[in-house]
């Protein structure tokens, strides 16, 4: 994803840009080692609901065992936020170590206590998603060496912003899903996530609309700033806004853990389409400026 922001995003505005492509390769890095790292935390302190949710998808207790994967969690952790601490070291931006620091944090914060809260952990796990695509933005646009005229600076960061923005909102609803999915072992691990408590059809119901909302702000997006590209409303419209209507349609009907499993994959697919398009958005934007 942030491959596509650097090289897909910014290429069509034919700016210079603040990281090297060793620095850029840091960033890439340590976000994928701190997002491994809470994968793995995750993993060892979901081991209990897993055994029902996805037995045959378990690693940790598994193929390695526990003290183990906690080695590997640390260190992944450790080298992800060490990577995060050269990058800003070399911007003199010392305060931007907090968002690796602050996201290795909260990414344990979640898998130890707020995966276990309706909704509050549904929220981090979308944040820090959006947080990897406003991150590169971040590291590229607004360090004081950048000579990069500000207004455009500004337009570009709201167009980043946008972009996260529909990612947030299409992992959110995927997560809700997933717990929808997963009720039978969060309920055995005492997890007090949303369908256990207001039940797997209420929150069906809730990501539906969701989902709706979501829809309807790609759509309005689409046609008000895009629509002279029509390869670019055909891509989004076939590939995102109808797909997202066929799961808000879905989520208001299915009931089985099968049906939830296969919208669950679909909005992994939008979320890929999605992000494959950009560069395609880009184009057309910088095309009309």
């Amino acid at each position: 994803m942030q491959c596509i922001i650097m090289f897909g995003f910014f290429k069509p505005f034919e700016i210079e840009l603040t990281l090297s492509k060793l620095g850029f390769t840091f960033l890439v890095i340590a976000t994928v080692l701190i997002a491994a790292g809470g994968y793995i935390i995750n993993d060892i302190i979901d081991v209990t609901a897993d055994k029902i949710n996805k037995p045959k998808k378990r690693i940790v207790g598994v193929s390695i065992d526990p003290r183990r994967a906690k080695f590997f969690y640390y260190l992944f952790t450790f080298v992800g936020v060490g990577f995060g601490f050269v990058i800003t070291a070399g911007l003199k931006e010392p305060l931007y170590f907090l968002i690796f620091a602050g996201t290795a944090f909260l990414l344990y914060l979640y898998s130890r206590f707020l995966r276990k809260m309706a909704l509050v952990g549904n929220l981090l796990v979308s944040l820090t998603v959006a947080l990897s695509i406003i991150i590169v933005a971040i590291f590229e646009l607004f360090p004081i060496s950048t000579g990069i005229d500000p207004e455009l600076k500004i337009f570009l960061f709201d167009i980043i912003i946008d972009i996260s923005i529909a990612a947030f909102l299409i992992n959110l609803i995927r997560e809700i899903v997933k717990d929808i999915e997963d009720i039978q072992g969060d309920h055995v691990a005492r997890y007090r996530t949303l369908p256990i408590i207001l039940g797997a059809q209420r929150t069906a119901r809730i990501a539906s609309i969701i989902c709706l909302l979501t829809l309807t702000l790609i759509s309005w997006y689409t046609f008000t700033f895009l629509y002279e590209h029509k390869k670019t409303v055909a891509i989004l419209f076939f590939g995102v806004i109808a797909p997202l209507g066929y799961v808000a349609t879905r989520l208001w009907e299915d009931d089985k853990k099968s049906h939830f499993t296969r919208l669950s994959l679909i909005l992994k697919i939008i979320m890929f389409i999605g992000i494959i398009t950009i560069p395609l958005i880009s184009q057309t934007i910088a095309d009309a400026i």
